[in-house]
């Protein structure tokens, strides 16, 4: 059995997965670290995709090292998935267009929407793939606390979506949206692509409260990913040890 473990800015998830593929997830508040329990009779390998402290990866693992002493951190490694990238490229971005690799042969975007939101671009060519950059937005809840902190009169009430902008919860939320699927076909146009020919995958803690919202503004389906992280760690095992 091995451990797949997911360090994101607010939450750490992880999901215990086994050679017949029966899965056990869960997750905990970064804050609540102390707390985390995974029960498991035997771990062989650990895998962790962290883009927090130090810290707090310390913290992950003196807790995990108990279940098993084999622990590895992954890394950005352009022989498994190329980057057009040259700085530093954030793991969990790169782990969840690695993801993609598995579930289509097409052009591809990710909108990977949790603390910070992120849209980024898969290039795919005859099985050759190229993660070709992307963009980072504030997330929902930063996006509405940036504005509920700092203007009094503006407070979301009530997160359910309806068509009509007929009071200030749903010109919020339309605001976010459109934000949104604004810089999607914007970066969509940026890199000449023809919008019907790519595959859109939604993932992330808050993908839930703009999936349905996206699909009829933009008019286009989306795919739900519930952890593309984990996905791609999943991947990057695989080749880690391919490439041992």
């Amino acid at each position: 059995m091995d451990l797949f473990i997911d360090v994101g800015n607010t939450k750490t998830k992880w999901c215990l997965s086994s050679k017949d593929d029966v899965e056990k997830t869960g997750s905990i508040f970064n804050t609540e670290l102390n707390d985390l329990t995974i029960k498991a009779e035997r771990i062989e390998n650990v895998f962790v995709s962290s883009v927090n402290s130090e810290t707090l990866e310390q913290q992950i693992i003196e807790k995990v090292k108990l279940l098993c002493p084999h622990i590895l951190f992954a890394k950005v490694n352009k022989q498994f998935l190329n980057t057009n990238y040259s700085n530093e490229l954030g793991v969990d971005r790169w782990l969840g267009v690695l993801a993609l690799t598995e579930r289509t042969k097409k052009n591809a975007i990710i909108i990977d929407s949790g603390t910070a939101l992120t849209i980024d671009l898969l290039m795919s060519d005859n099985n050759t793939y190229l993660h070709k950059g992307g963009l980072i937005l504030p997330g929902f809840h930063l996006f509405n606390k940036s504005l509920t902190q700092n203007s009094a009169a503006i407070r979301l009430k009530n997160k359910d979506v309806t068509i009509d902008i007929n009071n200030s919860d749903m010109a919020l939320l339309h605001g976010f949206l459109m934000s949104v699927s604004g810089a999607v076909e914007k970066f969509i146009m940026h890199h000449h692509l023809d919008f019907n020919k790519i595959d859109i995958f939604l993932t992330g803690g808050d993908a839930n409260i703009i999936f349905d919202s996206l699909e009829e503004q933009m008019q286009h389906k989306y795919h739900r990913i519930d952890n593309a992280v984990i996905e791609g760690l999943k991947i990057y095992k695989k080749l880690a040890l391919t490439n041992k």
